[in-house]
């Protein structure tokens, strides 16, 4: 596969929207150093970027924000830099670990929790946390269980119809058209034969698109139980196509990927 093939089907893997090239490489370094000590080198991470499309420069801007927010750190190998995650780096993926590449959310328990209404109490934020969402100003949908003496909680089973409206404030509907979206991307990607054909580098580059465009999809709706959502989410088909995509992009042997590129 040349140049320009493998350009078309990274395109047809990212859609119409470009990455911001920070949140890509947050992507590229939990996915492929997570474990610890682990490190990229700076043509590794450079050799990536450049095959996805990014050029050398917004990459080099992109490492130095992340250094500075300290998500990642550099070490210096001779005349080359080597990058690894920090410990919050690493913390922070790992919290997000279950939600891009695990099942989904069988065994959480959602419920609705309701404030008292004469209560001198402040209404709920917009947005308390990954699993909590306000659906009015003293109401909630939450899988956190710490009702007060003000709240009253209760059970949204499997089998408890949730009104349309309550479904699109949990997975709003911009939301609901990305799945749709992505769901027939990845469906062109899991048929096409070329996935047999790539580079290791390419397979790599190809792998990190597909993981950063499942996370940055996964991460937009609360970890709640995905029956609460309506049948325009389609993040179980996506979910399994992501993985099926991934039994073929292997997260690659890092010696053999870095041989490969200083051999070019």
């Amino acid at each position: 596969m040349n140049d320009a093939e493998f350009t078309e089907l990274v395109s047809r893997a990212m859609g119409s929207a470009t990455p911001r090239v920070w949140s890509l490489l947050v992507t590229m370094f939990g996915d492929l150093a997570l474990a610890p000590q682990a490190r990229l080198s700076g043509a590794t991470v450079n050799a990536i970027t450049a095959a996805i499309g990014i050029k050398p420069e917004a990459t080099r801007v992109a490492l130095h924000r992340l250094r500075k927010e300290n998500w990642i750190e550099s070490h210096r190998n001779g005349r080359q830099s080597r990058y690894e995650l920090t410990k919050m780096g690493r913390t922070e993926t790992k919290t997000a670990w279950p939600r891009v590449y695990g099942a989904a959310s069988s065994d959480v328990t959602a419920y609705l929790v309701l404030n008292d209404p004469s209560s001198s109490n402040e209404s709920l934020p917009e947005r308390t946390n990954g699993i909590s969402v306000p659906i009015g100003p003293k109401a909630m949908v939450t899988a956190n269980t710490l009702p007060t003496d003000h709240q009253l909680a209760l059970v949204i089973g499997a089998t408890n119809d949730v009104p349309q409206w309550v479904s699109d404030k949990l997975c709003p509907p911009e939301v609901q058209r990305a799945s749709a979206e992505l769901v027939t991307r990845f469906a062109q990607l899991s048929e096409s034969g070329a996935l047999d054909e790539l580079t290791l580098l390419h397979r790599t580059a190809l792998r990190v698109v597909v993981v950063h465009e499942w996370r940055r999809l996964i991460l937009r709706v609360p970890a709640l139980p995905e029956h609460l959502y309506s049948d325009a989410w389609h993040g179980t088909a996506c979910r399994t196509l992501f993985l099926k995509l991934l039994s073929r992009l292997p997260v690659p042997d890092m010696a053999s990927l870095e041989q490969e590129i200083e051999g070019d």
